[in-house]
């Protein structure tokens, strides 16, 4: 009887190990879920985090992870029942990532607060500086990443380069957003900018959720954005100086 119980015991952690292994294999998210949460965790390690701080990172990092299993989860029961479109099922799901997101921005919160005592004075003046840098260094990154774009497009579809989503807007904007308000506040209230950086990825993942825009497009709208509204800053910083 003690060996039956062993045995299933044993079964049990399998099931649970084969689960992990499959969840990982097959959902891109739980996968940089789990790859963000394991350097986070070793950056605790190497920082030396208090024993307390400590545990509440990895309990941080296993709620991320727990909610992003379980909107996996539901997302599986709903294909198997519902193999044709349904709104209801498209709420269902919208509701399950809600999970995730409500989880991985409160993580991303308590991650800042437990870390922010150990960066340098100097990083508080990390968007001063980037403001004062040479405007035509972001131009031409600005260009640089807008080439590559159209080239790689051309390689791989061969079709209009610059047509239907592309860029999201307003993707765009949130992160032009996020960039203004952390030029603006980041020295003195840096939580502010990552409560915004929040925001604009909560606004560039609804594009997403809702197939209005891809990974792709958000993405490039994003490093648009960012870019554009740094320029922008460059160019006042430099008439500033002129005048």
């Amino acid at each position: 009887m003690q060996n039956d119980k062993r045995q299933d015991i044993v079964q049990s952690f399998t099931n649970a190990f084969r689960g992990l292994f499959y969840a990982l294999k097959t959902e891109r998210n739980l996968c940089i879920h789990f790859g963000i949460g394991c350097f986070v965790v070793i950056a605790g390690i190497f920082f030396r985090l208090p024993f307390l701080e400590f545990l509440i990172l990895i309990l941080v990092v296993a709620i991320v992870i727990i909610s992003e299993i379980f909107n996996t989860v539901i997302e599986m029961l709903t294909d198997m029942f519902y193999r044709e479109y349904h709104i209801q099922v498209r709420k269902i799901k919208d509701v399950a990532a809600a999970s995730v997101l409500i989880s991985a921005g409160t993580s991303v919160i308590i991650g800042y607060l437990l870390f922010a005592k150990y960066f340098p004075p100097s990083f508080r003046n990390a968007f001063e500086n980037l403001a004062n840098s040479p405007w035509y260094l972001t131009f031409l990154i600005l260009f640089f990443i807008s080439a590559l774009y159209i080239m790689l497009k051309s390689l791989i579809k061969k079709e209009a380069l610059i047509s239907g989503g592309m860029p999201s807007i307003h993707s765009g904007i949130a992160f032009s957003i996020w960039v203004i308000v952390s030029m603006l506040t980041f020295k003195t209230e840096p939580l502010v900018s990552v409560l915004v950086l929040l925001l604009a990825i909560w606004v560039a993942q609804g594009r997403i959720i809702k197939h209005i825009h891809t990974i792709e497009e958000t993405v490039i709208g994003a490093i648009f954005g960012i870019l554009i509204t740094v320029l922008l800053f460059q160019i006042v910083e430099k008439f500033k100086i002129l005048q």
